[in-house]
């Protein structure tokens, strides 16, 4: 599940999902991962803060790639991102 909004108070409920755009400027977001993908039982938490649009397709390619490699099973994007943390989901 993915949300974005360019509300910073949660209007569109961007921390409950598994991957979230929260606009905090004219071209920068904040990026969310970790939420339920049944929105259930927990909300995500920011992964980065002010990545601009041209920085969006590297963060991401990269965050799908390790999903893809290191998933468990048939383990959701939210699921996964939470099991692992910010500390191993960003690159060193």
């Amino acid at each position: 599940m993915i949300r974005m909004t360019g509300c910073p108070n949660g209007c569109a409920r961007p921390y409950m999902a598994e991957l979230a755009f929260v606009g905090d400027s004219g071209k920068s977001y904040q990026v969310w991962v970790g939420g339920s993908p049944v929105l259930e039982g927990r909300t995500g938490f920011v992964l980065k803060d002010k990545v601009k649009e041209e920085e969006m397709d590297t963060l991401l390619g990269g965050l799908f790639g390790k999903w893809r490699d290191t998933r468990e099973g048939n383990e959701a994007f939210g699921d996964w991102a939470h099991r692992l943390g910010q500390d191993q989901l960003l690159p060193p």
